[in-house]
Formats: C-alpha cells, sequence, structure tokens
C-alpha cells in the first residue's frame, strides 16, 4: 500500500490532483493507492502528529497560514521522511523546496503527463528494490559501489575518493575522466571541474560558494560552474 495526501487550499486546484492521483492509480493497478485530501497545512500537520505519516505528500506552496516549504519543514522536523511533490505557481521557492529533499516540484498549471512523470519518478524511488552497482578496483583491492550511497567524488593526486552515504570513503586510482565515464548513463551525476563528481540527489543547498549535502558534507565549487549545475539540477530535479 502506498499512502498518498494532498494539501491545497484552493478547492479546484485540490480536486483536479485528487482527480489525476485517481486516473494514475487506475492506469497503474501495479501500485495499491490510497489517497487522502487537506484543504489546510495545520491540518495536514495535526493528522500526521496524531496518526502518522505517508508515502508520498503532494503539498502546494502558497497557502493561506503557513507556506507549504515551512509545513515540508515542520514535517521533516517531525521525523517525516515522505516523498514530496510541491505544487506551485511560482518558481521562487524551488531551492528552498529542493533544501527539504523534496523529489518533484511541478508548477500550475502543469498538464497530465508532467503531473504522470512526477508520479513515476516517485513511485520508481519508492518500489525500487534493487540498488546499482559499479565494481571497481580499489587501493585496497575490488570494491562494489552503490551508486545509491555514492555521494560525492574528490581527486585528490590522482585518486578518486568515493565518499559514501555511509561515512565510506573508497580510493580508486583513476582520473576524475575515467570515473565518470563510468557514471555518465546515471543522469543524477554531475563532473563539477577536473576535482568533483556529485550525486545531485543529496543536494541540500546549492549556491555559488558550494553544495551542501543531506549527508552533511560540504564542498565547494568554482563560480563559473555555479550557473551550469544550478540549471542542471533544476532540470534534473524538475524531471525537465
Amino acid at each position: 500500500m502506498i499512502s498518498i495526501a494532498i494539501c491545497d487550499d484552493e478547492l479546484q486546484q485540490l480536486e483536479r490532483a485528487k482527480s489525476l492521483l485517481t486516473q494514475y492509480a487506475l492506469e497503474h493497478s501495479q501500485y495499491e493507492i490510497k489517497i487522502q485530501s487537506f484543504a489546510a497545512p495545520l491540518e495536514l500537520l495535526s493528522f500526521v502528529s496524531e496518526s502518522g505519516g505517508f508515502d508520498l505528500l503532494l503539498l502546494d506552496v502558497y497557502m493561506d497560514g503557513i507556506l507549504g516549504t515551512d509545513a515540508a519543514r515542520e514535517l521533516r522536523a517531525m521525523g517525516e521522511k515522505c516523498e514530496i511533490i510541491f505544487l506551485t505557481t511560482s518558481r521562487d521557492h524551488a531551492i528552498d523546496a529542493f533544501s527539504l529533499d523534496a523529489t518533484h516540484y511541478l508548477v500550475k498549471p502543469y498538464s497530465e503527463k508532467e503531473f504522470f512523470s512526477a508520479l513515476d519518478k516517485v513511485m520508481d524511488k519508492l518500489t525500487k528494490k534493487d540498488e546499482v552497482y559499479i565494481t571497481i578496483k580499489s587501493t585496497d583491492g575490488i570494491s562494489r559501489v552503490d551508486l545509491n550511497k555514492l555521494v560525492y567524488s574528490e581527486t585528490d593526486n590522482h585518486v578518486q575518493k568515493l565518499h559514501l552515504s555511509d561515512g565510506r570513503v573508497i580510493s580508486v586510482r583513476k582520473s576524475s575522466t575515467e570515473l565518470f565515464e563510468l557514471l555518465e548513463e546515471e543522469p543524477r551525476f554531475y563532473k563539477c571541474g577536473s576535482t568533483y563528481i556529485i550525486n545531485m540527489d543529496y543536494i541540500v543547498e546549492l549556491s555559488s560558494k558550494g553544495v551542501a549535502f543531506s549527508s552533511g558534507a560540504r564542498i565547494p565549487i568554482l563560480s563559473r560552474k555555479y550557473t551550469e549545475l544550478k540549471k542542471l539540477y533544476m532540470d534534473y530535479s524538475c524531471g525537465f
């Protein structure tokens, strides 16, 4: 069972999202989907506090009383790790949204195709069981690296240091170009100059000074790479 909540204080928008979600569920019978809707963010927060959370939350940003991004921040503070798709009329809160580990950001009026594409991305993430590995020769022997855990790699004296989400660091005697050739079929990875390769799934903060990851790590980036990375990250996160 995949539990999904929709929160939007505009009734017409709430009903449209619910209708599209119902249609998606009918067309994807492999998923058992339960839908619940809320017309106010405080109503949603109260429900989660008393009854538990959801697997996926479709959350409007601009609502009376509290912004959807602030409601999401409160949910994260409560320990909720649900996937979040923000629904909004503006891109102004996009960076803030993804700092909350949002899966997608849909700008109204979104099309059925865009809505379904966002859901496909979430469902794939929720139901994905298989880990994606590369097998690589490291300084310690042969290492099997789970790409879902690879946060970033860093060049250090012709050695690539692979930083994993569990805190491990695997050293590989390859150039960053050679390593990226093993990763470039995965759109989540970006080669940021000759020093870093980063996994955009882990980005929680992005500025011209550097990148912060959900693992707690921070790295600097070249200012000339910021615009390119920002666009690529937004395109990747929004499914463009």
